[in-house]
């Protein structure tokens, strides 16, 4: 069976980090012994950095590490009165007239790369139409006095060569460093389809975020929710890109289907289900593409959380012979039953910390429902919010440090969303008189947030539900661009580690 979890639409990739030296490197480079040793046409990804050569069926992270002899102090992007990256991004260019790329295509790949940065709203474009794009495929060495003048912090290049298997071809990135005339990075991502360009572009950009702020950015991630393409039908399960792009449809059972999540590997998604005529919750395999039901039996089971080492499964659940809900664990394969938390209150919502270390979820224990945390070591409880008349849907950072939420504010009839450190000190209000938010979710990198809200454009609620994405300060907040009337509950999953074969 192949352990490839996401169809990507690649039969196989190369990248390799390239220097100054070698920038007018082609296909050529890669010689047919190195080749026929290392891959053949069937190969699903292969991963090439200097002079090693290596078959992998996941993504080398390595590969993308940028010598820290090549940057100068990372940025410190979004944070408030730190101005944005002055970037120029010359429309890609063709080495090869022969290669079968259209001028409307390279036009809409430089779109595409600088669509990824705008995502952030951490950049500053310089229009095309300021500068004097090369006139030829020669980008090196790096003349830096066009940009000196146009105030450019960092110029991108993106070169289109000419692959060895007919019918592909291949894409060099050059970021420079104005200021300095340095070379950020070098990329060459080989053997490539048009379809698959999209995946090359997502991670160089992935890749230039981490060079210039210290952290990886999240397009080679995605994210699961509930959506609906009719208001009157019930919600399904759907898979998209970060950025709603590339929508798959996960349930077609005509029932509710709420409250889905990853598991920490990204393989599988789990849910609650009403198709067998009471809630339950279900895995779906991506790999397999198979739906298999994890607890039965246990009235009003949903929202599950996936523990990080992949072995436990925490969700909410009424005992039978109890009218509370309270929080119980299985294994991995729906097994070994545990009450996790049982006390005469109600307990809902579990969700692990990242490090595996601390359980998030939400307690009517003193009479409205509020935010605790159980520490999982030393099997105590501790509530961190005091607030709010209902504290709901607790999300953690990667680095299990802090904790997003939704609040209802009586006096001003309102859901809001806060972040709150795990201590329970330092909270922080999030959004504010822009309809009713909820179900927050962290991006990969710690700073997204993706939440649902049914603001209307005067800021009144009750409009569709929608999902919506801010800074983790609650700054550029903007909704996704989703096809379908409704969209909420969602859940940020992993970066993408895996690629399947086209």
């Amino acid at each position: 069976m192949k352990k490839f979890y996401i169809k990507l639409l690649m039969s196989f990739l190369i990248i390799m980090n390239i220097s100054n030296n070698s920038f007018a490197q082609t296909s050529s480079s890669f010689s047919t012994s190195e080749k026929s040793s290392s891959f053949d046409s069937k190969s699903a990804t292969i991963i090439k950095n200097q002079s090693e050569t290596q078959s992998f069926t996941k993504i080398a992270n390595k590969d993308d590490i940028v010598p820290e002899g090549k940057l100068d102090n990372t940025i410190d992007v979004g944070a408030p009165g730190v101005k944005k990256i002055r970037i120029a991004i010359p429309t890609f260019v063709l080495e090869d007239k022969n290669i079968s790329l259209s001028s409307q295509e390279l036009n809409l790949f430089t779109k595409r790369i600088q669509n990824l940065f705008a995502f952030t709203n951490w950049f500053e474009f310089i229009p095309q139409a300021a500068f004097t794009a090369p006139n030829n495929a020669a980008l090196f060495p790096f003349q830096s006095s066009q940009w000196t003048s146009l105030k450019a912090e960092y110029v991108l290049f993106g070169k289109f060569t000419a692959s060895t298997n007919a019918g592909r071809f291949n894409l060099e990135f050059r970021l420079f460093d104005v200021k300095s005339q340095n070379q950020v990075i070098g990329k060459l991502y080989t053997n490539l389809s048009s379809k698959s360009t999209d995946i090359a572009l997502r991670r160089f950009g992935d890749v230039t975020l981490g060079a210039l702020t210290g952290t990886p950015g999240p397009f080679m991630s995605q994210i699961v929710f509930v959506g609906k393409k009719q208001l009157n039908a019930n919600g399904q399960i759907y898979v998209a890109d970060f950025d709603g792009g590339n929508l798959k449809q996960i349930t077609t059972n005509n029932s509710v289907n709420l409250s889905p999540t990853w598991t920490a590997d990204g393989t599988k998604i789990t849910y609650t289900s009403f198709k067998s005529g009471k809630p339950e919750i279900y895995n779906y395999n991506l790999i397999t593409k198979r739906e298999t039901k994890l607890v039965s039996n246990m009235q009003n089971s949903s929202g599950a959380s996936w523990s990080p080492d992949g072995n436990t499964v925490a969700f909410s659940a009424t005992s039978q012979d109890e009218k509370s809900t309270h929080i119980f664990t299985i294994d991995k394969f729906g097994r070994n039953k545990k009450t996790l938390i049982d006390t005469s209150s109600i307990e809902v919502e579990p969700s692990f910390s990242p490090n595996g270390k601390l359980l998030a979820y939400t307690s009517t224990k003193f009479g409205k429902p509020m935010i605790f945390i159980k520490d999982l070591g030393n099997d105590t409880n501790t509530r961190i919010t005091y607030a709010g008349w209902y504290n709901a849907s607790a999300s953690w950072t990667p680095d299990s440090k802090t904790l997003a939420f939704a609040s209802y504010d009586r006096d001003i009839d309102r859901w809001d969303l806060f972040r709150i450190d795990a201590t329970g000190s330092n909270i922080e209000r999030l959004t504010l008189n822009q309809g009713d938010n909820e179900k927050p979710t962290w991006s990969p990198d710690g700073r997204f947030i993706l939440f649902q809200s049914d603001r209307n454009p005067n800021g009144s609620r009750n409009g569709p539900k929608k999902l919506y994405i801010m800074t983790k300060d609650g700054s550029y907040q903007k909704s996704l661009d989703i096809p379908l009337v409704e969209a909420k509950q969602a859940s940020w999953g992993p970066r993408i580690t895996e690629l399947e074969e086209e």
